[in-house]
């Protein structure tokens, strides 16, 4: 019996029946996995829910008391307050699907936010300076201790709720806006702390200068964080690749299939909460094209068991033929 040129023999209808039904990693990662991208878009509700009941409480124990270290402690809330509504705009245009016109989806924008974000906190954190040099300058009396350290107290423990909440939403959506926002939140509980320690120390008759001093290290913190805040934005922009532990271990799950003969070209990249792997295996060169492919896919689910953000890409090259294009651009291939 003759069949047509566009019939598919039964067996491979069979396997890729099959393949619909289980194989497909989109499967696994709903099956398996705690993955869930939507969730940073909590975590920055949440941060703007809480910057701006610090705003205010801040905002009356600086008017209470005149302490340059609150301002400090307010001016960085402030700049959270900035990070925290663009980073909500951030999360949302990364969860965009991707388009014709960007296959690979939006999740860069993270990166760019992330700067703009590393920008904006320098900025506060060389005003704050400024302000700090103005009081060493010309001193000025604290009033109220009392009410700010409550006051401040507060901010920690709202702080702490806040990273809290973030920490176990980062287990699901592992988004750099929501990692920048965690470390800002992290450093506030250390910053209100320190703001404690400095009224309380003058409240018991400690040196005028303590205040000031201490908003001058607040200060330089901003643009320690500043940095860190920026490095991680660039690195996802020009596509860094994946912590060395992180492709030690993809390598270990391709190597885990004993079907292949050698793996080569490891690539790696992040873009928002996504991750991309690419990489070349060396196969039988006789092997039929359904079995390459079956190794292939089975490669494909064990990695995104393990990374369920992952999307994954597998050139399949015959034993001991391994030159291609990328071999020609100046780069590291191995």
């Amino acid at each position: 019996m003759t069949k047509g040129a566009g019939t598919i023999r039964p067996f491979f209808r069979a396997r890729l029946e099959q393949g619909r039904k289980s194989w497909h990693p989109a499967r696994v990662m709903t099956e398996t996995s705690i993955y869930q991208p939507k969730r940073a878009m909590h975590a920055a509700i949440a941060s703007i829910v809480t910057v701006s009941v610090l705003i205010i409480i801040k905002t009356i124990a600086l008017l209470m008391t005149g302490s340059v270290s609150i301002l400090a402690s307010l001016i960085d809330s402030l700049s959270d307050a900035v990070v925290s509504a663009m980073n909500a705009l951030a999360i949302h245009i990364s969860l965009l699907p991707a388009d014709k016109n960007h296959r690979h989806g939006h999740g860069k924008v993270e990166g760019l936010a992330a700067l703009i974000q590393a920008a904006f906190i320098t900025g506060a954190g060389v005003f704050l300076a400024l302000e700090s040099v103005r009081r060493l300058a010309e001193p000025q009396d604290i009033q109220a201790h009392g009410v700010a350290i409550i006051v401040m107290a507060i901010a920690i423990v709202l702080s702490i709720g806040l990273v809290m909440v973030q920490n176990h939403i980062l287990r699901a959506a592992p988004s750099l806006a929501v990692q920048a926002d965690r470390a800002h939140y992290s450093s506030d509980i250390v910053v209100n702390g320190g703001v404690i320690a400095a009224l309380a120390v003058q409240s018991m008759g400690g040196p005028w200068w303590i205040d000031p001093v201490f908003a001058l290290g607040v200060a330089g913190w901003l643009g320690w964080l500043a940095w860190g805040i920026g490095r991680q934005g660039i690195d996802m922009l020009l596509d860094r690749e994946l912590p060395r532990e992180t492709r030690a271990r993809i390598e270990a799950i391709i190597r885990a299939e004993p079907r292949i003969h050698g793996i080569h070209d490891l690539r790696t990249r992040a873009s928002g909460m996504q991750i991309y792997i690419y990489f070349d295996v060396e196969l039988d060169p006789d092997m039929k094209l359904m079995h390459a492919h079956d190794i292939t896919r089975d490669i494909e689910i064990a990695l995104v068991r393990e990374f369920p953000n992952a999307e994954v890409m597998i050139h399949m090259d015959p034993l001991g033929d391994i030159d291609d294009s990328r071999h020609s651009v100046p780069g590291v291939h191995h």
